[in-house]
């Protein structure tokens, strides 16, 4: 087949690299990101984390760190309402408005290492740091599980008393490790397996993995009399992060005004309210002075989102020709904390690129003793992929067939119905196989010792938010362009460019500006 493709448009500003507009304010150190932030009487907050991997909260004794002269407040998980019982969206996650509560400020338990329990402002970080040395906290140490395939056992300790299995609908009766189970499945496995040549069995595990963005987490918030709630954050979403300080705090969102300060990479990590919440409770609390809280390193990595780990097995079979007759796999993901891992993501995209008449797929959100996992760039998708790829270069091995022509053969195409039911428009999957195929590069004969070649085949969701933007045409003829998405890896500058391009200017005759959530639209 012979892949032809359509003209591109002449474009005049769309394929060349204009100077970034954020450029020299990065390169000359003028940008400001989220510890930047210097408000005129700004106090300092720090956090007290749990030692314990698991434990009942039984006391928090704060009265020795308040009495340390420059401390001004000390909040706990006390100082926060109750959260409702509601989904929040946050970027590629959801999740329930209690659990993120709980994992700012515990409330009753300590869930992982590093869980918060208090937090302190002061006039200096120094002494906010001291006096959380100050703060007793008793515990009644736990049992804890970390190994995702153990949180499943009957014998596990169990994390959350109220958390019952979600079996595809019906809700289990009895506590359990296990949030949710989902199922897709279609055809005759038993079949299918009858009729291949070859089967494959292979069973892989990874490890939880923390997205390493290269800026920890820094907020600034201010409490004012009027009951407005200001905060200055390093966020991938300046939104979300307004409906999750409104919500916790019991405000109107209108009464929250989130401003995103540059920020130093997020990868899926940046859109829970760690810092924001309790920077905002302890600047109430201090009569409104700003409160600044930055994590450290250590923090980071102790008591924010990372990726999941995973348990995956997969089955598949083919007969001798190369046609995929069965698949079967299985995947078991680590919440953290609390419920919520990309688990039904990776579900969705495991097999998605192969036309599969008999198929099945189980996916299992599990809770543990670790902290609560966030997106990492196509979430839950790269352990699935990893997994199925492996076996499918595996099946085109032992069957002798070059491992693109394996994935040719059994390429889905439009109409054809993924694992997990929607039916595909026009993906590309064929196209895009064969175009590598032809290609001269994977026909070239390797040279060195040590060079190799491989291929694998992958598939994401297309999505897609509210977003909003402002345009001004400006009377010396140049344009402002105001918007509200976090600039992550050239946003700002690209979206720059497409305006110029559609009003036929250059890229330097617009002035993009990300603005704070009370000056733009829902984006």
């Amino acid at each position: 087949m012979t892949v032809t493709k359509e003209a591109a448009p002449q474009y005049k500003v769309i394929g060349t690299r204009p100077v970034r507009h954020d450029g020299v304010d990065k390169v000359t150190g003028r940008a400001q990101y989220g510890n930047d932030i210097h408000l005129p009487g700004t106090l300092y907050g720090k956090f007290v984390r749990s030692p314990h991997a698991h434990a009942r909260i039984l006391s928090v004794d704060t009265s020795e760190a308040e009495k340390v002269p420059g401390v001004t407040a000390v909040v706990t998980a006390k100082d926060l309402e109750e959260a409702e019982d509601k989904v929040q969206e946050m970027g590629e996650e959801v999740s329930n408005l209690r659990w993120i509560s709980d994992n700012i400020l515990a409330r009753d338990k300590v869930l992982y290492h590093g869980h918060a329990v208090a937090a302190v402002a002061a006039t200096d970080a120094h002494t906010a740091e001291e006096a959380a040395k100050l703060i007793k906290v008793e515990y009644e140490v736990l049992p804890f599980v970390l190994d995702v395939k153990e949180a499943m056992s009957d014998s596990a300790p169990i994390l959350h008393e109220s958390l019952r299995t979600d079996e595809m609908g019906k809700k289990g009766d009895k506590p359990s490790n296990v949030a949710s189970h989902i199922q897709h499945k279609r055809g005759d496995l038993e079949k299918g397996f009858a009729e291949a040549a070859v089967v494959v069995e292979r069973e892989f595990k990874t490890a939880m993995v923390h997205q390493g963005y290269i800026e920890p987490h820094a907020s600034t918030a201010m409490w004012r009399h009027d009951e407005h709630v200001l905060v200055w954050t390093s966020t991938q979403g300046a939104f979300s992060i307004r409906q999750q300080v409104a919500d916790l705090l019991r405000l109107p969102v209108s009464k929250v005004r989130v401003t995103p300060t540059e920020i130093g990479g997020g990868f899926g990590g940046k859109f829970t309210a760690y810092t924001d919440v309790p920077a905002a409770l302890l600047s109430k609390k201090s009569n409104g002075r700003p409160v600044k809280m930055a994590m450290s390193r250590t923090e980071v990595l102790l008591a924010t989102g990372p990726t999941s780990g995973s348990y995956i097995t997969v089955k598949m079979g083919a007969d001798k020709n190369g046609k995929i007759t069965a698949a079967q796999a299985t995947l078991i993901y680590e919440a953290g904390a609390y419920p919520g891992s990309p688990v039904g993501a990776g579900a969705g995209v495991i097999l998605a690129p192969y036309r599969l008449e008999n198929v099945q797929i189980d996916a299992y959100d599990v809770v543990n003793n670790k902290p609560k996992t966030g997106a990492y760039r196509a979430p839950g998708g790269t352990n699935a992929a990893f997994a199925s790829e492996c076996v499918i270069d595996e099946l085109a091995e032992k069957l002798g067939i070059d491992p693109l022509e394996f994935r040719r053969i059994n390429a889905a195409v439009e109409g054809d119905r993924r694992p997990d039911g929607p039916v595909y428009a026009r993906i590309g999957m064929l196209e895009s196989v064969e175009a590598a195929i032809n290609h001269p590069h994977y026909k070239a004969p390797l040279e060195g010792k040590y060079r190799g070649r491989g291929v694998a085949s992958g598939f994401w969701f297309n999505g897609s938010n509210e977003s909003s933007v402002t345009v001004v045409l400006n009377e010396d003829g140049r344009v402002s362009l105001v918007e509200g998405s976090t600039d992550i890896g050239g946003s700002r500058a690209s979206a720059a460019m497409m305006l110029a391009e559609t009003l036929g200017i250059a890229a330097e005759d617009v002035d993009p500006q990300v603005v704070d959530t009370d000056s733009i639209g829902l984006t």
